[in-house]
């Protein structure tokens, strides 16, 4: 775990980058290696600057250089502002530069970063972290969040990370990995089948399906020590857990009651209220970001359909017109989008749609199936699951469809991504 332990950042005179626009020019940044000081591990110098450098193309603000172009040593160079040859960087187009400097001794890990505007000549932010090597990547992702922070306004989402049901074989896991597709890491090994994956609001927890004992049962796995336990074995089928946004509770579909309905759960997995009942089958419970409504899908009127629940009223909606089946609804964290997957043209896409129905628009165009949409922290990103390449895989895009990239790399079949909150500080 890294610790800051200085911080610094100037009052920006301008707005760099306004994420409330559709689209901007990429801004050209430069993150040479970082410099080392003693005789540490010099192979960080190239880790820790590879990641971020990684991370800001990821975020689609940045225009990364490439370092066969800078004209200065990383390992020569200063890090001080007074230290920095700002004519060197803006002669190759950099708008920004990345500036760190580290230590390491033993297991023990100092870095410090600075981040310039090449153009004025100033220093934006500068942070000291103290931390173990075994936590250089860690650190490089929070450096990242910083650059965003300071040219957004924003916290990034570097540290964040993506759950995904991991199919090999005749089982299928629940996995995590980093936001960009790295470190994937198995949450269970049970070689049942284990299905729907949600993070709870502080990032510690993950309620997932699992058959290992038969029939679909709710567990909820502390993310770091493993252990689990289980929180909804009702007669039937217990799926599609979705944690409400303050924590603590989660809707769940169950069929107790012979129906597939919605159900508040508490954090034991005792029934609070039946959310959703009837003839229809009601699954894919997502609440939107004040708790307030739900979003779920139906099959009320023949076909599957995404309706909203006013929860405090009882008042419900159908949302969907179009198509014959849309499912997996996601809200956006900031309540302006809900995602869901529709079939058009014969295959599975991902839309999004306003949640008072207006303003729909499809993200994918028939490249694959595409599946089980989830939103980044800051809105701006969807991870689903795709079939584009052959088998499915996790890919991620914008919110206006730009910017398709594929996540996992993995043998076998990944689906079913659940993007996590921003981690508590």
């Amino acid at each position: 775990m890294s610790l800051p332990v200085f911080s610094a950042r100037a009052a920006a005179e301008r707005v760099y980058i306004d994420i409330t626009q559709p689209g901007f020019v990429r801004l050209p940044i430069a993150v040479p290696d970082f410099k080392m000081q003693g005789s540490g591990e010099l192979a960080l110098a190239h880790r820790m600057a590879e990641v971020i450098g990684a991370d800001l193309d990821f975020s689609g603000y940045f225009k990364v250089l490439d370092p066969a172009g800078f004209l200065e040593s990383p390992q020569q160079m200063g890090v001080l502002p007074s230290e920095i040859r700002f004519d060197t960087w803006k002669a190759i187009g950099a708008e920004f530069l990345v500036r760190g400097l580290y230590e390491a001794r033993g297991a023990s890990l100092n870095v410090e970063f600075r981040l310039f505007d090449v153009i004025s000549q100033k220093m934006l932010v500068g942070k000291a972290y103290e931390a173990g090597v075994a936590d250089a990547v860690s650190v490089a992702h929070r450096i990242a969040n910083e650059i965003i922070a300071a040219l957004t306004g924003e916290a990034g989402i570097f540290d964040t990370r993506i759950a995904f049901v991991q199919a090999e074989g005749d089982a299928k896991e629940i996995y995590v990995m980093d936001l960009d597709g790295r470190n994937p890491t198995p949450i269970t090994r049970d070689g049942s089948t284990a299905l729907s994956p949600a993070w709870s609001p502080d990032g510690t927890q993950l309620a997932f399906v699992s058959y290992l004992e038969g029939q679909p049962k709710i567990f909820v796995a502390d993310v770091f020590s493993g252990a689990r336990r289980a929180l909804s074995g009702y007669p039937g089928i217990n799926i599609t857990p979705a944690w409400h946004p303050k924590g603590g509770r989660l809707a769940a579909t169950l069929s107790k009651d012979g129906n597939p309905d919605i159900f508040l759960l508490d954090a034991q997995g005792s029934i609070v209220q039946k959310l959703l009942g009837g003839w229809a089958i009601e699954v894919s419970p997502s609440w939107s970001p004040d708790g307030s409504k739900l979003a779920y899908v139906s099959n009320e009127t023949g076909n599957p359909h995404i309706y909203m629940l006013d929860v405090a009223s009882g008042n419900k909606r159908r949302l969907t017109y179009e198509g014959k089946y849309n499912t997996s609804p996601a809200w956006s964290p900031k309540g302006d989008w809900i995602a869901f997957s529709g079939m058009a043209g014969g295959t599975h896409n991902i839309f999004i749609i306003r949640p008072d129905g207006s303003d729909l628009r499809a993200l994918t165009h028939g490249e694959g199936s595409n599946e089980s949409p989830t939103w980044s922290p800051d809105g701006r990103l969807i991870a689903f699951s795709s079939t584009r390449e052959g088998t499915s895989a996790i890919w991620v895009t914008g919110v206006h469809g730009e910017g398709t990239r594929r996540l996992t790399r993995l043998g076998g079949a990944q689906s079913q991504p659940s993007w996590s909150p921003r981690r508590n500080r």
